[in-house]
């Protein structure tokens, strides 16, 4: 929030944050240290809220911070004793350098105030990132708003891993060509004339690309190859760390700096969302994923298993495999390395099952769903995993499989595979027992 916050020093409304461990003053605007009487933000910075907007020696009996929430923003109105005026305000909690903070916007509720259309279009935009519970849509819609409202071609967020990025969310004007799917794994120095302006926290302005044909050629030949004639694109940061940045293609002729500083506000919010995803993609994954091999759950299993299969799965195979011997390798060698087997099984079935999905459903269980394979493939992933798992590498497991042809249940599928390898188990222990 840090690398942002100086932005709204250039909005028209009362812009502040204070902490909620303490109550102290963190930023407080240009507009807000006009109205409240101050020269510089260090008058006010490390001294309480209540102190410096209402005068108080403590908190304010109408404060509403314990209601206060990350995702939306609380709306209400207040009289100030220090202005003389009554103020519209918002606040939602945010996070500053890892402590819980609050912003509040505060307007002064007077007749005939009007604000400019570059606000209008920043509050739109910043309603729309809470439009929806679901991440993925809400930050959809501001880029749509943000697009329209710009008159733009097509409005994009690139997210950077390591030394590659992708383009992960775009929005693009009816009869613009999408090209998110071809903008995969790029290799990061492809925007390496941009770096040195994101690392200080600025945009990149390009008005007119043919100013840059002849000193990036590369660069000016991949915009040129999307019809990108101009654009400004903004770093996302996280925590003075680079990890993306969102742009606008093609906006109707305007001021470009105008655009550039609404940008830079809202890149905060949209940075706020892809965080508020990360760490829901990861809270998924734990609910889907087992801890030990880092197969998928008995949780996605019943997610995968209970889809309705009637229009797009054509054929479908299924494998049960249940590891043998593993009580007797916890009772002998312990449970490490009992689960060194199963990490070992999971590996060997992972690598032969190759893109099909493999699920860890208990101790010494997996099961495999291959959907629209042939009964050809099938038959050889069969014969690969009573190869490697016949015990003469130290790994050794009964294997049920079972194909269908436009199958109506899935559950029918797997109950038949695993009927085969209960089967394939007696076998075992059977032919254990005779020797």
């Amino acid at each position: 929030m840090k690398e942002f916050i100086h932005e709204f020093d250039g909005v028209s409304d009362i812009v502040y944050v204070s902490s909620m461990v303490d109550d102290t003053v963190l930023f407080l605007n240009k507009v807000g240290l006009q109205d409240f009487g101050y020269d510089r933000e260090e008058q006010v910075i490390g001294r309480k809220c209540y102190d410096v907007f209402h005068g108080k020696e403590e908190p304010c009996s109408f404060c509403i911070g314990g209601k206060l929430q990350c995702r939306k923003y609380e709306e209400w109105e207040c009289d100030n004793v220090i202005t003389g005026r009554k103020y519209y305000i918002k606040e939602k909690l945010i996070d500053w350098d890892g402590e819980p903070a609050r912003i509040c916007i505060a307007r002064p509720k007077r007749e005939g105030y009007e604000k400019s259309e570059g606000e209008e279009i920043v509050m739109e935009c910043i309603r729309m990132l809470h439009s929806s519970v679901e991440t993925d849509v809400a930050i959809q819609n501001a880029l749509m708003i943000l697009g329209r409202s710009l008159r733009s071609e097509r409005t994009y967020i690139f997210q950077i891993r390591g030394q590659h990025m992708d383009n992960t969310y775009e929005w693009c004007e009816e009869g613009v060509t999408q090209e998110i799917e071809s903008l995969q794994n790029l290799p990061l120095s492809t925007i390496d004339r941009w770096l040195p302006y994101f690392s200080r926290n600025d945009c990149v302005i390009i008005e007119d690309i043919e100013m840059i044909k002849e000193e990036a050629e590369e660069e000016y030949a991949i915009l040129k190859r999307q019809d990108i004639r101009k654009l400004i694109t903004v770093p996302l940061l996280e925590r003075g760390r680079l990890v993306g940045y969102f742009g606008v293609d093609n906006p109707h002729a305007r001021n470009f700096g105008e655009i550039s500083n609404m940008m830079k506000m809202l890149a905060y919010f949209l940075q706020s969302l892809l965080q508020r995803k990360k760490r829901e993609d990861y809270l998924e994954k734990l609910g889907f994923t087992d801890g030990l091999t880092g197969a998928l759950n008995r949780n996605a299993f019943v997610r995968d298993t209970t889809q309705d299969t009637s229009k797009e799965v054509l054929s479908a195979g299924g494998f049960y495999i249940d590891i043998n011997g593993l009580k007797k390798m916890n009772d002998t060698y312990g449970h490490e390395a009992g689960d060194n087997l199963i990490r070992k099984v999971y590996q060997i079935v992972s690598a032969i099952a190759e893109e099909f999905p493999v699920y860890r459903l208990g101790g010494d269980e997996f099961a495999v769903l291959c959907l629209n394979i042939s009964k050809k493939d099938l038959e050889e992933m069969n014969q690969k995993l009573w190869k490697e798992l016949d015990g003469r590498n130290g790994c050794s497991a009964a294997v049920g499989c079972s194909f269908l042809d436009n199958p109506d249940d899935l559950g029918v599928l797997l109950d038949e595979a695993d009927k085969r390898m209960y089967r394939n188990k007696q076998q075992y222990y059977k032919s254990r027992s005779d020797s």
